[in-house]
């Protein structure tokens, strides 16, 4: 059984936690506010100074296109054990990011080591993979790098993906499973 080190509020919620989970949601979000959202809402500041660098990476303000920020979100959560964020992304923002659920598969079982991806993309993954294992990458997997993203895009990748772990960490201590709407990670025989 599932232990929440943080359990998540639940509703009814006062005027000021109300206004700020919908600060976090999509504007007439068919849902409830996430789970991980009603965890970190019990620490208002927190939760607030964390919206700015979520909201760079999803609002459009970052170098990275949405398909490789969602490559990276995908592999970053593989690589964290985080299903619910992986199950979150791959079905709010996979077509948007022209993803097919084969691409989507892929990421969770294979990585980079896939042809469909191309040298950028598998690149960005060796990159991403290299940073969940050991916090850095070895020259060779920079100097790939280097090849297909200018500095902009390199720091970038490298900070998505260590916000993501961070985000990963927060779900896998506090949200006891998938968003109804979401579900996790991939069935083994899919």
């Amino acid at each position: 059984m599932f232990a929440s080190l943080v359990a998540p509020i639940t509703p009814p919620y006062d005027a000021d936690t109300e206004a700020l989970l919908k600060k976090w949601m999509p504007p007439g979000a068919p849902f409830e506010p996430l789970s991980l959202f009603r965890t970190l809402a019990q620490t208002p500041d927190l939760m607030s100074a964390m919206l700015p660098l979520g909201a760079y990476f999803l609002g459009g303000q970052s170098p990275l296109t949405v398909r490789l920020r969602e490559i990276l979100i995908l592999r970053t959560c593989t690589n964290s054990g985080c299903g619910y964020e992986w199950g979150i992304h791959a079905t709010a923002f996979g077509t948007a990011a022209n993803l097919s659920a084969d691409d989507i598969h892929a990421l969770h079982r294979k990585g980079a080591d896939d042809d469909r991806w191309t040298a950028a993309e598998a690149a960005a993954i060796r990159l991403c993979d290299a940073l969940c294992a050991g916090q850095t990458a070895d020259e060779a997997t920079k100097a790939e790098a280097r090849a297909h993203f200018d500095k902009e895009c390199l720091l970038a990748i490298t900070v998505l993906t260590g916000w993501y772990q961070t985000v990963a960490k927060v779900a896998n201590t506090c949200c006891d499973g998938p968003e109804a709407w979401a579900g996790g990670f991939p069935k083994a025989a899919e």
